[in-house]
């Protein structure tokens, strides 16, 4: 395969698991986090589980997708940027928002007492897990305008 074609398969490999991420979030923020109060308690819980592990095989799986394929496109994309310095400004824009959205993911993520207060409020996470995204995003796109030879 020439590395052109591996270079859009990896794009859009990259792009799936960031929409596939963001928009579990998103789903999660505003359909299914409002709707829990329907269930019982015991319902609830149960259910919450199972949605979260579920979830959870996709969001790391996309992660690891995501960090590879994105690892790809630096180095086959960054030797042809004109403007280097604006160019890692705005990767590091996107990057931020990139550890914000690993990082809460990650907390979430562990079974550690000290965190379910975090894991009680995994709405108001959910939502800055969404604007993390909106940073990755505009990060993404200011990375798009920088000038290639």
């Amino acid at each position: 395969m020439t590395v052109a074609i591996v270079s859009l398969i990896c794009r859009v490999l990259h792009i799936a698991s960031t929409c596939t991420q963001l928009g579990g979030v998103f789903y999660a923020r505003t359909v299914l986090w409002p709707t829990l109060d329907l269930l019982d308690p015991d319902t609830r819980k149960r259910f919450l589980e199972g949605a979260i592990r579920r979830f959870a095989i996709m969001k790391w799986t996309g992660v690891v997708v995501g960090a590879v394929t994105g690892i790809f496109q630096w180095t086959v994309t960054y030797p042809h940027i004109i403007d280097h310095a604006r160019y890692v400004i705005f990767f590091a824009i996107k990057m931020i928002g990139a550890f914000g959205l690993f990082s809460i993911t990650f907390l979430l993520a562990l079974p550690d007492e000290r965190l379910n207060e975090m894991r009680i409020h995994r709405g108001v996470w959910s939502g800055l897990n969404i604007c993390c995204g909106a940073v990755i995003l505009i990060g993404a796109a200011l990375m798009h305008t920088v000038a290639r030879h």
